[in-house]
Formats: structure tokens, sequence, C-alpha cells
């Protein structure tokens, strides 16, 4: 894909964005002001501190920081018996003062820049009067204090992009146009169909009115085949003014994706991926729905410690050998040391190149009693028959996406046993959810069950709206960012609840185990739903 086109549509939108709204990109003074109002942080390094109370206790800035108290809006909200006035530059200008409180209230005239900044610095208004005890005395350089002012000035005119009166503009990644010796393969229409759904769900929202008065508007961009040139296209997604990125496909630049979000502090919700890059919240912006490999692992590895016995027995994790399979490799050991696991060792393998022969060797001189692979491009099936015709007996406990159909053709009498993992189970798919899910997609006249990727991009629009809804018309970044953390148990219809809070950023952090019958060829539940800790 030329990269020239794309560029010059992102220049165009943008520019288009900024004629509707009249309104000037923040310029620096105004950007670094907005972090000084925002998180009390001076973006020369410089220290922003700040007393309060009666004892004037000395605090870090950030603790105090303009917005956690006037609001990042700077309207101002009632809070705990405390009552931030509006700090936007035409209210504290207005020419007739403020009077606060009622009757015998505080009253004083107009601020003006000096006044602000001996509110600010000694805590009085405009007539000398002391301020409330709850405002902090703000020691700041005066190149802040004027950064600071810069974007007090334009704070009333400040919005997230992608935020407009009428609309909200929001983009999706949609996976690689994959062609293979008959043409387009299978994801150049997968992702036709992730196209299809969102602008669906969208205009179903905005038949009746969008979501507090404003209709959602999508952007999709079809990535690249070649890695670099998908990353480049993703950042420039990222960069191009959208409010927030829904079920982008990240197969393979989870790192970027998670790295190019923090940035540009676009919020992403449900990106396609087996590989959740923020489990605990180490990336705030990203929201992911269901649990990944590395969570399936620890599933499976608790399950092998309860029901398997293999607490003293030699337990190989299959990786890849690359940066990305070693980096999950690192972490579902910790995590299955953690619980108790003490023999855990490691094989790496080629992905789509791995040498069966040679890896069963390494794997019978390890003496492994069970076999978890963490990556695609393994020979599973492969693995097994050569274990297999060697008779050495060894259990497969394997995350459900990285599992083939061939795995399930084994010979029935192959003497291991196979324990899969998945984030989802079809009891979860309600038959009205599927229903509209169904209303949204292309006709399928074998009627087969929804794409796995399908019922993810639908479950995160649904996520998007909620998280929208919940914090109204009053929009920005941050406050949905606020209003995501506080979900609890939402229901999709087609997948477990989900829930998060400031340190949980996976929605569904569990697996339902499944064991395979080889005899008569038939998957077996193990149990209920396995809740990752």
């Amino acid at each position: 894909m030329a990269l020239a086109p794309w560029a010059a549509w992102v220049a165009c939108a943008a520019a288009g964005t900024a004629a509707a709204a009249d309104v000037a990109p923040l310029t620096a003074q105004e950007l670094a002001g907005q972090q000084i109002f925002q998180k009390a942080e001076s973006p020369s390094g410089a220290q922003i501190s700040g007393r309060i109370g009666q004892g004037q206790a000395e605090v870090s800035g950030q603790a105090m920081a303009c917005g956690n108290c006037h609001g990042e809006d700077g309207r101002g909200r009632a809070e705990g018996g405390i009552e931030p006035p509006n700090i936007l530059w035409s209210e504290l200008t207005k020419p007739y003062g403020h009077l606060h409180g009622h009757g015998g209230g505080r009253k004083h005239g107009p601020f003006d820049e000096a006044a602000l900044k001996r509110a600010l610095v000694q805590g009085v208004d405009p007539d000398g009067n002391r301020l409330d005890a709850a405002m902090p005395r703000f020691l700041m350089s005066e190149k802040d204090f004027q950064s600071l002012l810069a974007y007090l000035k334009r704070l009333e005119q400040v919005r997230d992009p992608g935020v407009g009166d009428t609309t909200l503009r929001v983009a999706t990644l949609l996976p690689p146009a994959v062609r293979g010796p008959g043409g387009v393969g299978d994801m150049a229409a997968l992702g036709d169909s992730l196209q299809q759904l969102l602008s669906g769900y969208f205009n179903t929202l905005n038949s009746t009115g969008g979501i507090h008065g404003r209709r959602l508007e999508l952007v999709t961009q079809r990535l690249p085949a070649e890695p670099a040139a998908a990353r480049e296209t993703m950042k420039q997604v990222l960069a191009s003014g959208v409010f927030a990125l829904v079920a982008p496909y990240a197969s393979g630049m989870e790192a970027e994706l998670s790295a190019q979000a923090r940035e540009t502090q676009v919020p992403v919700l449900g990106p396609l991926t087996l590989y959740p890059e923020d489990v605990l919240a180490s990336n705030p912006q990203v929201f992911h729905l269901l649990a990944g490999v590395p969570e399936l692992a620890q599933a499976l590895g608790q399950h092998g410690l309860s029901s398997l016995n293999l607490a003293e027995q030699p337990l190989v994790l299959l990786h890849p050998d690359s940066e990305g399979g070693r980096g999950v490799l690192q972490l579902v050991r910790d995590a299955l040391a953690k619980r108790g696991l003490k023999q855990v060792q490691a094989l790496a393998y080629a992905p789509g190149a791995s040498d069966v022969k040679a890896l069963a060797a390494q794997v019978q001189a390890a003496k492994a009693a069970a076999l978890m692979p963490l990556g695609i491009g393994l020979d599973i099936p492969g693995l097994a028959r050569e274990l297999h015709s060697r008779d050495h007996w060894t259990r497969w406990l394997v995350p459900g996406p990285l599992a083939t159909r061939e795995l399930a053709a084994l010979p029935a009498d192959y003497k291991g046993s196979v324990t899969l993992a998945y984030p989802s189970a079809p009891g979860d798919l309600r038959s009205e959810s599927v229903a509209a899910l169904n209303g949204l997609l292309p006709a399928r006249p074998d009627n087969r069950p929804p794409h796995a990727l399908q019922v993810a991009t639908y479950g995160a629009a649904q996520l998007l709206a909620e998280g929208l809804r919940r914090t109204g018309r009053d929009l920005s970044r941050r406050k949905l960012l606020a209003q995501l953390e506080q979900v609890q148990s939402f229901e999709t219809g087609l997948m477990p609840r989900l829930s998060y809070n400031a340190d949980r950023r996976i929605g569904a952090m569990g697996a339902y185990l499944v064991g395979l019958d080889f005899a008569d060829k038939s998957i077996k539940p193990l149990g209920g739903y396995v809740k990752v800790e």
C-alpha cells in the first residue's frame, strides 16, 4: 500500500476538522500549560509543589493538579463538601466579579493575570481576601506560570481530537488482505465483514440520535501485509485526530500499538490479538476484552498443578525463537513458578520451520511430563506423533487459539492427554446477541457461527458505547478511561462478563478448560470457568 495517498488523506481530515471547529492547534506553550494543569508536571523538569490546609503542609504538585479539583474542563465540580469554582478565563475575568457562597459570602472583583498569580502563590483573591484552605498555594517558576496562564486562556476552546459538537470520530484497523495462490485470502473477506459490522453497529446507534447527541463516525484502514508498513500505517491512524481506536487488528505489533497509544493518548478498546500486552495496566490507554495466550497458559498451569500432579514433574514451555516469544516465555514462566510449578523448562523453535525430530529429541532429553506451546508456527500434531513413535508419553497443555484441527486427528491409541484452554465458550453466546451480531454481517448460507474476531469486534464496539454513555456529554479521553475503569460485570451476550479497574486491563481474566478424548474423538469440559488471579 502506498503511504503517500494515506498521508494526504490524514492531512485533509485534520484540516477539515480544524476548519469545522475553527480552533487552532495548541501552541508549544499551551501544551506545556496543559501538562501543568492536568498533572502539575513541568515540561522543563522544574519542581512544582503546593501547600494546603491550615497548617500549610507541603505536598507534591501532582497530587494538587488544577484538573483534579476544577475538572479537566476547568468548570469545577462540587465534591466532598468542597465547591471548586469555574476557572475558565472568560469566567475569571467577568467585569462584575464574583460572589462565593450565599449572603455574606466572599465577594471580589475580576481577575487579571497579576491577580491570578497572587491567587496561586499567595492564596488571596483580587480584593485581598484569603481563599479557601482547600486551595493549594503553589510554588512554580515564572515560565511554568506563563504556560499555565496561556492554557487557561485557551481551555474553553479545547477538545480532544475527534470530538465535535455533533460527531465523534473513531477508527479501526482491518487485517491485511493476505493473498495466496488463489487470489485474495480469507483475511480480506474477514476484514470486510469487520468493517461492515462496525459500520452497521454505529449506524444503528446513530439512527436513534447517537450517544449524547453525537453521531459516531468510523474511520477504517486496511493494514498492509508487510510488517514495517503496517506499523507505520498504525502510527498514522493514531496521529490522525481520532478520539479512540476500536477493535484494531494488532497481531504482530502489540508492543508498538501500546507504545503509540501511550504517546498519542488515544484509548484503544479490544485490540484483536492473542497476546494482550498490558496485563496489569502497564498502559492505561489499552483495554482488552479476553484472556490471551499468556493468561490461558496460566490457567493451564493451575490445572496442571491442581489436577495433574505436575508440581514436581518437568513442564516444558515451547516458545518461538523471537523477541516476542521470549517475552511471553518469561511472563508465563514467572507466573507458573509463583503458582508452585517447580520444574519449568523452556525450548525454542523456529516458527514455521521447526524440526520435529530434533525438537522431540530435546523433549525426551528434558524428560518432559507435559508440554505447553506458547506461540504460533509450531507443528503440534507432528511433534505429538513423533513423540508417540518414540513411545515418549507426555501431556499437552495447549492454549486453545494455538490448536489446529489436526491435533484432534491424532491416532486413537495416542498415549498422551490433551487439555485446551479457551477464553470463552459456546455457552457464553446468547441467542439474542448472536442474532443481533448476525444481522450486521453478510449472510452465511451454511449457517456457520460468527468468527471469533467478529465476536471480539462486536464486544469492543459494545464496550465503547457503554463507556461513552457513562462518560456523558462532557466528553474527553481521560474521562472515558476513568469510566471504563469502573465497568463491572458488563454483559455483551457473547463472552464472559467484563470487569476492569485501575489495575486491570483484561476484562475477562480466565479460561474454560476442555480435554480431547482420542478414543471417541470428543471434547469433554473440565469444570467451569477458571479465573486467573
